[in-house]
């Protein structure tokens, strides 16, 4: 019973500070496998590889065990980064699924975070910023990665990700039906941000600013589990909110969660 109590794994704050602290050192080795194999390491998903093992080594490390992080995760990220390369290269190797959903996950960042091609982090306009803007656009792409999972769907016989999953729905289902749809638009339907600022006819940036506000404040609610008074809408988008709300009061999540409250027996 004391070694059950002795052992705890990092709260899900400290495994995502663990996850910003070793976010470079993670992308080097996917770099150094992706030289190996003569690969792109963004383009060819190794990224994605490597970040989805250093997201899963840091929410399972226990301190208390005495092993440097580095020498926990290592292996994994290593081995994560090459079944990647494998798999880029053609070859039928024994590839998981989670393994493959990384390589979707790290596609579609690509998709929504163009710059990230430029080796530039989202949101860090002219490519200059502190420490403080660092962290909060690895924050983003954390939240933006956990939302594409969640829409890719989970496995039956994962029930703590299905766990996740009805946290996750339940946490934008409170939000401002704006707030919904712009997450829909984005992470269900694929739209670009450029996309559904056409389709509101409002401009672009009013859409990317409200969803970076948006990304920072389910950061915020992941990680301290609670849901919070729900994020006011900016004044960029204040007549598109009133314009949907009057359309449809209720938000896409909110609609998704009463049709599985009345699916169920």
């Amino acid at each position: 019973q004391s070694d059950t109590n002795e052992y705890q794994n990092l709260s899900r704050e400290e495994a995502d500070e663990l996850v910003l602290e070793h976010r470079g050192w993670a992308e080097s080795i996917a770099r150094a496998v992706a030289r190996g194999w003569n690969l792109d390491w963004q383009l060819d998903g190794l990224d994605g590889a490597a970040m989805e093992a250093l997201i899963f080594c840091a929410r399972r490390f226990q301190p208390a065990r005495g092993v440097p992080f580095r020498g926990y995760a290592r292996k994994r990220i290593h081995e994560a980064s090459t079944d990647q390369a494998r798999r880029s290269r053609g070859w039928r190797g024994s590839g998981t699924k989670a393994e493959q959903d990384a390589r979707n996950i790290s596609f579609e960042l690509l998709q929504l975070f163009p710059e990230l091609r430029m080796g530039q982090l989202p949101g860090l306009e002219g490519g200059i910023s502190d420490s403080a803007d660092t962290r909060a656009a690895l924050r983003q792409l954390i939240v933006g990665a956990s939302l594409i999972a969640v829409r890719q769907g989970i496995s039956p016989d994962q029930p703590e990700e299905a766990m996740d999953f009805k946290r996750v729905v339940m946490l934008m289902a409170d939000l401002e039906p704006v707030h919904q749809a712009l997450l829909w638009k984005i992470y269900w339907e694929g739209n670009s941000m450029r996309n559904v600022a056409g389709e509101w006819e409002t401009d672009e940036l009013n859409v990317i600013r409200e969803h970076k506000a948006l990304l920072e404040f389910l950061q915020k609610c992941m990680a301290s589990g609670k849901k919070g008074k729900p994020l006011k809408v900016r004044p960029g988008l204040k007549q598109v909110a009133i314009k949907l709300k009057k359309k449809a009061p209720l938000g896409e999540f909110s609609k998704l969660l009463s049709e599985r409250s009345e699916g169920s027996p």
